[in-house]
């Protein structure tokens, strides 16, 4: 194993496939905060998650130990939780391991993208629950440009916390 002495810490993102872009502009933030503020520090932001969601089904275990393993968990919403709800079974994981003091798990962020016309009661009460949910971050937005400006900033907010409890990592 190539030893690099950087703390790692991953970041679960997970989408519906119609929000690709989000997940893309989740994944380029990250790298921003990476390249401006965590590696300087000798910490590293690792992005992982499935390039389509549907991909779950195949490779449930392996995707629920990949959760598990997670420091920090993205999800990206419009309007359901996508196929067959795939993605209200790997959240509800995130935040449950996010209560487990035995994972890595720290914080859960929602985006959620703006839907001004919906009018479907359905996907009206699934976006009020999310907006509801305790002790998970919401972010509405209507552009992806939102997105990338928001995960840099909670990025860069988690970067600080790593560092506040590791010192050491910050002298480097």
């Amino acid at each position: 194993m190539l030893k690099h002495g950087f703390d790692m810490h991953r970041i679960y993102i997970s989408g519906p496939g119609d929000l690709n872009a989000e997940k893309q502009a989740c994944r380029e933030a990250i790298s921003n905060v990476n390249e401006n503020s965590a590696m300087p520090a000798k910490v590293l932001l690792v992005s992982v998650g499935l390039p389509q969601e549907e991909a779950v089904n195949e490779f449930r275990s392996a995707v629920s130990d990949n959760i598990r393993q997670c420091s920090f968990y993205i999800q990206i919403f419009e309007d359901d939780w996508g196929p067959r709800e795939l993605c209200r079974k790997l959240f509800d994981l995130a935040c449950d391991a996010r209560h487990d003091d035995g994972l890595p798990m720290r914080e859960v962020l929602i985006c959620l993208k703006d839907a001004p016309r919906e009018t479907d009661p359905q996907i009206l009460a699934f976006r009020k629950e999310l907006q509801e949910l305790p002790d998970v971050t919401v972010f509405p937005f209507t552009h992806t440009e939102q997105v990338k400006a928001k995960v840099i900033e909670v990025a860069s907010g988690w970067v600080s916390t790593l560092l506040s409890k590791n010192p050491q990592s910050a002298q480097i």
